[in-house]
């Protein structure tokens, strides 16, 4: 009995001396010297819970897991959210969210891109059905000439043929002051452009337009006017980007001229009050490095006179020129930069990366995925990754490996012979696999902020 009683005092003992030493090192670690660390038992289990909180629309607070695990950019059908942010495209679904509130009026979205995109392709179908779903009318920033004028649906787009074109491709492109579309353009005197709208929901008339325009030359004039459907409008061009507004109150046509051949002209934009806005900045046979060109001042400058809430880079065939392509580190080192600099300059502007398509190359006789494809995808990735940049996998959203072999060859064709471009059909596929991806981030963003 003494025996049991001695044991039953020592471990009571040994207990409270345990006890005790826990209490005195988590109070005060540095007792046992600097090579100790606080037992954490429940370490291995929250390692990958930790949570802070982030403030939305400066009144309701959002718990975000920090250490979730990423989604598989190769399979993922959603945005992959590269930010460290609870949802990807944040601070655009934020906006949204407003707009819907009546918190704000309106929205605009820049998107950049190749080939794939220009005649309005793929922009047509997104603008249409964020319109339908979240108001606004008309059909954004339309440039002053256009080599796919007659191949747009969107907007009916005439012009002269003496407006000289300065784009990324001219030699003349610093001097010609280049808008952010990657072009200027100069009147010849008597140069005039038209622009009518078409029978289309959202297109059939047009409410307020602004007439974008830069800076001559040192030395030039700063000082012309402006024609617009017949009235004078005196202009004073000293910014990088300089904007006339006018209300056309439901007009149906705009015919635009300019009475000095040294200040650009970029184009006019197309918009209402309220709504979305929906820009296309297509340039064909870029890769995105080109927009490398502007300084982060005008980038700013530009935010300031027309700001942007979303900008989507959507860039990839133009670097798949070779069946056995697969070395892109040299688009790394060019893009990388011009992603970081863009980021830099639009600080509350969600931005997103949209990887290449699929494109195809004939390999022993038949019509494959490029070699060069997946490294390309990888490539995009990386870069986005590396920028907290949210990114979409197109090709995946395309149905991957093969995709535009069964596109091309399908009973209704969805892309063109040359295995590379959508026709009309599958520019709506892609715009309805983006809106998708979009509005997949939205709803993630409203259960948060409805809770």
């Amino acid at each position: 009995m003494n025996y049991k009683r001695y044991v039953l005092l020592f471990n009571i003992f040994f207990l409270l001396l345990l006890l005790s030493a826990t209490f005195i090192f988590e109070r005060n670690p540095g007792i046992a010297g600097d090579r100790f660390k606080p037992l954490d038992i429940l370490s291995d289990v929250m390692k990958d819970t930790a949570s802070h909180q982030i403030a939305v629309n400066n009144n309701k607070v959002i718990r975000k897991d920090l250490h979730t695990q990423q989604q598989d950019y190769t399979s993922y059908a959603g945005i992959i959210n590269n930010t460290t942010n609870p949802t990807a495209l944040f601070d655009f679904s934020g906006h949204l969210h407003d707009l819907v509130k009546k918190k704000r009026k309106k929205i605009r979205i820049g998107y950049f891109g190749d080939s794939m995109v220009e005649g309005d392709l793929v922009t047509q179908d997104i603008r249409r059905m964020l319109q339908d779903k979240f108001g606004g009318s008309g059909v954004g920033f339309v440039p002053i000439t256009s080599i796919v004028a007659g191949f747009r649906q969107t907007i009916i787009h005439s012009f002269t043929s003496d407006w000289d074109d300065v784009s990324f491709k001219s030699d003349n492109r610093i001097a010609g002051h280049l808008f952010i579309s990657g072009h200027s353009f100069f009147s010849g005197g008597n140069s005039v452009v038209s622009y009518r709208a078409v029978n289309q929901p959202h297109l059939d008339h047009f409410n307020k337009v602004s007439v974008l325009y830069g800076m001559p030359q040192s030395g030039e004039p700063a000082s012309a006017s402006l024609l617009v459907n017949g009235i004078t409008y005196p202009i004073h061009a000293v910014e990088p980007v300089n904007m006339l507004n006018i209300d056309l109150n439901n007009g149906q046509e705009l015919k635009l001229g300019n009475s000095s051949t040294a200040i650009p002209l970029y184009g006019a934009a197309f918009e209402t009050d309220s709504g979305i806005v929906v820009d296309n900045f297509s340039f064909r046979g870029i890769s995105g490095i080109e927009l490398d060109y502007f300084s982060p001042d005008y980038l700013k400058k530009l935010q300031e006179i027309r700001p942007y809430d979303l900008l989507i880079f959507h860039y990839g065939p133009n670097l798949l020129f070779k069946p056995n392509l697969t070395d892109f580190s040299w688009y790394i080192k060019k893009m990388q930069p011009t992603l970081q600099k863009i980021k830099n300059a639009f600080p509350g502007t969600s931005l997103l990366v949209i990887s290449t398509a699929d494109k195809g190359f004939r390999y022993n006789g038949e019509w494959h995925t490029a070699k060069g494809v997946r490294p390309l995808i990888d490539a995009q990735y990386g870069m986005s990754s590396a920028n907290g940049i949210d990114f979409f996998n197109l090709y995946n959203a395309m149905g991957g490996e093969d995709a535009i072999v069964r596109w091309v060859n399908s009973d209704t064709a969805l892309a063109n012979k040359d295995y590379t471009h959508a026709n009309f059909r599958g520019a709506r596929k892609f715009a309805e696999y983006i809106f998708n991806a979009i509005m997949k981030a939205y709803r993630e963003y409203e259960k948060l902020a409805d809770k």
